[in-house]
Parts: C-alpha cells; sequence; structure tokens
C-alpha cells in the first residue's frame, strides 16, 4: 500500500493530526510509501517529516491564484507518486475527488477523505451552509470512505443527505505518552488559578469570547496563558492591554504538553467544533476542559470537564470564576481515565489503516 496525504493548511489540528498519523503510517508501510502535499512555508508543524516526501506548494491562502497552485501541486504529485490510497484532509483538498474520478482507472486511487469539521456547521449565513453541503453531497459518492471525527460529525453529515454507506466514525486521537515534557520558561504563578487556550484566534475558536470574559476578571487570581496565533478580525484584541493575559504564539509541538502540565485548566471557548484535538492533548495529562456545549465537544469532554453556553462572555467569566483547584484535579482524574479508553492515537492509527484497506478493496470491487 502506498498513501498520499494531501493538506491545504497545517497550522493547528492538521498538522497535530498529522503528526500521529505519518510516524505510525512510515513504519507501518514504509517510508518510501508515504508521501505528502503541504504549503512549504508550514512544513515547520511537522518538523520530523522528511522534506524528502513532500510536495510543497507556495501558499496557503484561499484565493483564487494560491488555491489553483495547490491544486496544481497536488495533481503532479499524485501523478508522479502513484499512490494505492489518496487521504484528503479538509474541505479545499476535498474538491480534489472531482479531478481523480475522471483519471484512469489503472491511475485511479483509492479516496479517502475527511473533513475534519464540515464547512456547513460554520456560524455562516444559511445560504452559504446549504451550498458547502450541496458540494459535499455531490463529491461524496466519488470517494470510498469518508471518515467523520465524531458521531456528532455523522449525525449532521446524514442529516444533509450525505451518503452514508461509505462513511465511517474514526475520532482523533494522540499518542498515549506524552513527549518529554519541555517545562515552558514562562512562569506559571502557584498564587493563581492559570487557564490556557491553545489554537488559532479566530472566530471559531472563540477566543474573542474568552478575552472578555478575561476582561471582566482582572481583579480576580485567574491568569490566561495563549499559545496560538492572531488572525485579522474587525475587533480590537485585548491581549496587548489585559494584565491577566499572556500571549507565546505559536509554538513547536513538543513545548505544548509543558505549557498543559503547568495549567489547571484548558479553556476551548468554541463557536462550532467538529472534534476538539486540544481537549484530549489536556485530558491525557490529566488536565480537565472548560469548553462550549456546541457541536461534538459535549461528547468528546463528557463527564470529565465543565461546559458553558457558546459565544457568551458572561456564561464564560461566572464559569472561571467559580473553578476550584481541588475540583479540577478530581476532575483531571476523570479526564485522564477517559482518554485512555477513547481517545488514543494507537486506536486511531488501527482504525484508520483499517479503513485504507476497505477503501481499497470498495475501488477494485467499483
Amino acid at each position: 500500500m502506498k498513501v498520499l496525504h494531501v493538506t491545504q493548511k497545517l497550522p493547528g489540528g492538521p498538522a497535530s493530526y498529522l503528526g500521529e498519523l505519518l510516524p505510525y503510517q512510515r513504519a507501518a508501510l514504509g517510508d518510501a510509501n508515504v508521501s505528502l502535499v503541504a504549503c512549504g512555508d508550514e512544513l515547520g508543524h511537522l518538523p520530523g517529516f522528511p522534506r524528502s516526501s513532500v510536495h510543497a506548494f507556495d501558499s496557503s491562502g484561499r484565493g483564487p491564484v494560491a488555491l489553483l497552485g495547490f491544486m496544481r501541486t497536488a495533481m503532479s504529485a499524485l501523478l508522479a507518486e502513484r499512490p494505492t490510497v489518496v487521504h484528503l484532509h479538509s474541505t479545499f483538498p476535498g474538491l480534489l475527488r472531482l479531478p481523480i474520478a475522471a483519471l484512469p482507472a489503472s491511475r485511479r486511487p483509492a479516496v479517502v477523505y475527511c473533513s475534519h469539521g464540515w464547512a456547513f456547521n460554520m456560524d455562516s449565513a444559511n445560504w452559504k451552509r446549504g451550498c458547502y453541503a450541496g458540494v459535499e453531497r455531490l463529491l461524496a459518492p466519488l470517494g470510498q470512505r469518508t471518515i467523520a471525527i465524531s458521531d456528532f460529525e455523522r449525525r449532521s453529515a446524514l442529516s444533509r443527505g450525505i451518503r452514508a454507506e461509505n462513511m465511517v466514525v474514526v475520532e482523533n486521537g494522540v499518542s498515549a505518552a506524552p513527549p518529554e515534557l519541555l517545562l515552558p520558561a514562562a512562569d506559571m504563578r502557584s498564587d493563581v488559578l492559570n487557564l490556557l487556550f491553545i489554537g488559532r484566534l479566530d472566530e471559531q475558536k472563540g477566543f474573542d469570547v474568552l478575552e472578555a470574559a478575561m476582561a471582566t476578571l482582572v481583579d480576580r487570581p485567574v491568569h490566561l496563558h495563549v499559545i496560538g496565533d492572531r488572525v485579522v478580525s474587525s475587533g480590537q484584541s485585548l491581549v496587548s492591554s489585559l494584565p491577566n493575559v499572556t500571549h507565546y504564539g505559536w509554538r513547536d509541538r513538543s513545548q505544548v504538553p509543558g505549557f498543559i502540565e503547568k495549567a489547571d485548566v484548558v479553556v476551548m471557548p468554541s463557536r462550532w467544533e467538529g472534534f476538539g484535538l486540544v481537549a484530549i492533548e489536556a485530558m491525557r495529562q490529566g488536565r480537565p476542559v472548560l469548553a462550549s456545549r456546541v457541536d461534538a465537544l459535549p461528547e468528546v469532554v463528557g463527564e470529565a470537564g465543565m461546559l458553558v453556553r457558546p459565544g457568551d462572555p458572561e456564561a464564560l467569566s461566572y464559569a472561571i470564576s467559580r473553578l476550584d483547584r481541588a475540583e479540577l484535579k478530581m476532575l483531571g482524574e476523570k479526564a485522564r481515565l477517559r482518554f485512555q479508553e477513547r481517545f488514543t492515537s494507537e486506536r486511531m492509527n488501527a482504525y484508520i489503516l483499517r479503513c485504507y484497506h476497505e477503501a481499497l478493496g470498495a475501488r477494485r470491487r467499483a
């Protein structure tokens, strides 16, 4: 089996996902049988993957020129590598199902597609969501397997009329053993509760909601530590002016467990979330999660964390103000057990490899 992974944007969840998947597959299938299409400027998010196995394109932008460059590189890689399976990660790579279906049967690989969160579940205008759903509905029959990353994602797809017969649920996972802890140089004071946010500072991840909540808590013994990158927005960021917020920018994945280890709780104020990889990274280290009660997050967090109304700074501020270190420690133990039962990458990787074999079987029967 030879696998080509295709991604259009790496930072955040995709890099974490592929960081678990690629080493396992290189060990299981052989180094020469696993390759990747990715933006050249973003390869630092996968430091362990050899550049000789990467087909790089110039820009991960979403404009017509950038997307055309991505599509051209992806199709050239597919023709050069001649994989037996192509694994498409996220919405824009998913569009490649159409040109792949047009290839001669002898050159056509089995196609496995994962949206990593359906675009039609985003908080956007109804007509846009309808268009996204329509495109997914049309393209779904062109792939042999569609991976939903949570049961919420599966149910959401079925409600939009996306075919069920080639869909499987494979929950995300991370390695059962975290990398060797590289404790951050930043000091997290023991006399305050230390909150940690990890991710893009954008509308989906709800960082503006968390900022607004922290602005009401400047006189309380809580401090927010932020790992992630800013995005252009119409709102005024408060990060630089709030005394109870420290911003670190993106950090190498090897450094993130050190931040989690020193934090008391991880906060995920997302407006929509197909899974929530950060949640299981926190749970692996026995840290509870304070998350929005939205989409797949209740399914992931379960009773091992706390849930609040999404998009509501007041509700989030109230929940933060009531955090208790003793209760957090108890929830953290529940979180660790829940992770070990459901969310290890060992489990995820085995399921995905089985999914590839099923996709190959379906391709041969077609």
